[in-house]
């Protein structure tokens, strides 16, 4: 063999016998030759480290580092390009709500807030309001309305259960209206109703005929719709008596789960669970918890320790430290004006136009929004809101002057000082134990004096007391007096007025015990003392108002809110037929051409009509001034941010808050995004 086989890669110059250097590819064809593979073999490649240095291996590693960021980096920027994060099914929610549900029922929801926010979730109307308080058909299908106004044919939809299962029909429509026009019922929709009969017009279909026309009757649907089979075989008189109120069987997209009570039998928690027989989507979260507290204060603690996720409302003292970091504060304002509605009827002080002018005019209606309210809210003048129908801002209801409240005042009451007040008192309340003191006076300088006294629970005790202990008994007696008269007084009332009956002038302020009306009734109190009223406020539990005050129209001035909806109609709240419990005209206020115009406002369909109509009984309420009317308040709904899909658009009553509970979440899912 020749040198030139065995060497190989020894090059040969071109016509030459001798031999070169090797090539410069000498190690890459040596390679080839001993193996085809060009990439080295896992067991190769873990002698690379013993081959390379420091700053070969550093930057290796480093170039192994890039990559790898780069290929997540860039997978990431992928998948959130093409992933969405969206709602997803499942999730408890819990809101702390103040007072207690004693109806779940629509007939009765009127008269209570924590009912109305329960039954809005159990039960389904005809008609809705969405989100954007737009009035849809719910439980109808459609309908229509004759040329007169007078007869609406409403069709059903045939896709309903109850959550029990069971089919609704037209029999549930006609049996709820007709147990809403039952006197035995006592139903506060009663008013409402009274003049329209319900006609079954098929299995699927139903007729209203109204006496009158009436434009906004179709929102009057919206009331929930009673269960023929659960609630037939209990009498009127014992509807309100069922359990069925605190259980129901509902249609709407929540039913009735459990509730729990305490020793004293108060209800702790209420539990509502996704309704499976819903015949529109079901909402995302899947049970729905309600707690109770006497207070806002309770309440908000709840909140901040996350024992639950909202609370219904929050005054706005309350509302403004909780919302924050962990909380979102929605604030929305309702169609609704709190005003100071007199009763004539309790008072004959009341029953004269130029004292309530006075009252009136003494009524700083901007210095209650700013001190009582925190500026959150609007100053009302009239029971017509503003962008409603009928809204005249130039109507001229009384301003605030209280020079003119005192030149009224002095015709009839002299002012005193309150010096000559308390004396005055002090006597009359000293005429009354008058017998008492004369007895311990005439024995005071015998040996010993026996008096008489009559315990609380009926007794009669005698006593046997020395002539010291009788003079000490008549200190005590008269310091009990002085005592209990300068508690009566105030001390920011400069001076009093009395007529020359020796009558003094007194109003007293009854309202809700709840923070805002605590506030607004001491700064109107200030007030009237200001022009030398004596003032006093008398406080009633928010949940017994309605049953304590309201029905038997106990009271002088009531500091109330109300509730105008979605319609503006002034007639449920002004008309002389709603004079009586459970009518809302809290004032009591009979006129019978305002009677006539609100009458003809409701059966017209032309707004200008409508709107002069309204501007006449308003001009009415200017010249009589059953009320005061002060402010729209703010409504603060508080709920913590792990709750999304809240949306507020518009509402007409705080349950409406519920209107689009259906989109709220908590659990959420990814999914390809949509194109």
């Amino acid at each position: 063999m020749s040198w030139s086989k065995m060497f190989f890669w020894i090059k040969k110059k071109p016509g030459s016998r001798s031999a070169t250097m090797p090539s410069t590819s000498f190690d890459q064809k040596l390679i080839k030759k001993t193996r085809s593979n060009l990439m080295p073999s896992w067991s190769q490649f873990k002698y690379l480290g013993s081959f390379l240095t420091k700053m070969e291996k550093l930057a290796i590693n480093i170039a192994f580092a890039v990559l790898l960021f780069t290929i997540v980096g860039w997978g990431t920027l992928w998948f959130f390009k093409n992933m969405e994060l969206v709602a997803a099914s499942g999730g408890e929610y819990s809101e702390a709500l103040i007072g207690q549900p004693k109806y779940v029922n629509p007939l009765f929801t009127p008269a209570s807030a924590v009912d109305a926010d329960l039954a809005s979730l159990v039960y389904s109307g005809l008609f809705q309001f969405n989100n954007q308080q737009k009035l849809l058909p719910d439980l109808a299908s459609n309908y229509t309305v004759s040329s007169d106004g007078k007869i609406y044919d409403i069709n059903l939809r045939k896709d309903v259960k109850w959550s029990d299962g069971e089919p609704f029909n037209a029999d549930d429509v006609i049996y709820t209206f007709q147990t809403i026009a039952d006197p035995e019922v006592g139903s506060p929709l009663l008013a409402a109703f009274q003049n329209v009969q319900v006609e079954r017009t098929g299995d699927y279909s139903v007729r209203f005929i109204l006496k009158d026309p009436f434009a906004p009757f179709l929102s009057s649907l919206t009331v929930g719709i009673l269960p023929q089979h659960t609630w037939a075989n209990i009498p009127p008189a014992a509807v309100r008596l069922a359990k069925t109120n605190l259980q129901p069987v509902g249609s709407g997209p929540w039913k009735f789960s459990k509730l729990t009570k305490d020793s004293s039998g108060n209800i702790q928690n209420y539990t509502l669970e996704r309704n499976d027989q819903y015949y529109r989507n079901t909402p995302y979260l899947k049970t729905l918890t309600f707690k109770f507290y006497s207070d806002y204060t309770q309440a908000a603690s709840a909140l901040k320790s996350q024992e639950v996720m909202a609370i219904s409302f929050l005054p706005n003292d309350l509302a403004d430290k909780i919302a924050g970091k962990n909380f979102e504060l929605y604030r929305f304002q309702l169609p609704q004006y709190s005003a100071l509605f007199f009763n004539q009827d309790a008072t004959p002080i009341l029953r004269d136009s130029d004292m309530r002018l006075a009252l009136s005019s003494a009524i700083n209606k901007n210095e209650i929004l700013t001190q009582a309210l925190a500026g959150e809210g609007e100053v009302v003048n009239s029971p017509i809101l503003k962008d409603n129908v009928g809204y005249n801002p130039s109507i001229a209801f009384p301003a605030f002057d209280r020079e003119k409240a005192n030149q009224i005042l002095d015709k009839n009451w002299k002012k005193i000082e309150p010096e000559e007040f308390f004396k005055f008192q002090y006597d009359a309340v000293l005429k009354t134990r008058k017998n008492e003191i004369d007895e311990l006076k005439k024995n005071a300088t015998t040996t010993m004096t026996t008096t008489t006294t009559t315990t609380t629970e009926g007794q009669v005790e005698q006593t046997t007391l020395t002539p010291e202990q009788a003079a000490e008994k008549i200190q005590q007696i008269e310091k009990e007096i002085s005592d209990s008269v300068r508690e009566d007084m105030s001390a920011e009332q400069s001076f009093y007025r009395k007529n020359k009956a020796n009558e003094f002038l007194t109003v007293t302020i009854t309202t809700a015990d709840t923070p805002e009306y605590q506030k607004v009734a001491a700064s109107v109190a200030k007030m009237w003392r200001a022009v030398g009223v004596k003032t006093k406020i008398q406080l009633v539990n928010s949940n017994q108002i309605a049953r304590d005050v309201l029905r038997d129209r106990s009271y002088q001035a009531l500091l109330y809110g109300e509730i105008v909806g979605s319609d503006p109609d002034p007639y449920p709240f002004w008309h002389s037929s709603q004079i009586n419990y459970p009518g809302l005209n809290l004032s009591m206020f009979v006129n019978r051409t305002a009677d006539k115009l609100l009458e003809d406002a409701r059966a017209t369909t032309t707004e200008k009509t409508r709107a002069d109509l309204y501007e006449k009984f308003q001009q009415i309420l200017v010249k009589e001034l059953p009320a005061v009317f002060l402010y729209a308040p703010v409504y603060d709904f508080v709920a913590s941010q792990e709750i999304k899909g809240i949306t507020f658009k518009k509402v007409f009553s705080p349950a409406d808050r519920f209107n689009d509970l259906g989109n709220w979440y908590i659990k959420t899912k990814r999914q390809w995004r949509r194109s």
